[in-house]
């Protein structure tokens, strides 16, 4: 296990998202909308309002057009898979 660990650690997806999550905490507008998302995740599952949601996907969609942002999902989505085939 601890090589599977190892190998996922040293791929390229691995090593752009900690250098990606690295740029992106100097980033104000980015951790604006990351903290506005979340505030809007939590309204939205307490009410259940559109607005509210509509909001929320507004944020989303402004986040995935930062292209470093896009960047970073996109190589922590191929992380993932690594993790989840060898759970």
């Amino acid at each position: 296990m601890n090589n599977v660990i190892k190998c996922i650690k040293e791929s390229p997806e691995y090593i752009k998202c900690n250098e990606l999550k690295d740029k992106m905490k100097s980033n104000s507008e980015i951790n604006e909308l990351i903290e506005k998302v979340k505030k809007l995740q939590k309204q939205y599952i307490k009410t259940n309002d559109n607005s509210i949601k509509d909001e929320l996907d507004g944020c989303i969609n402004r986040l995935n057009e930062i292209p470093i942002y896009y960047t970073y999902n996109e190589n922590l989505k191929l992380v993932n898979e690594k993790i989840e085939y060898i759970s």
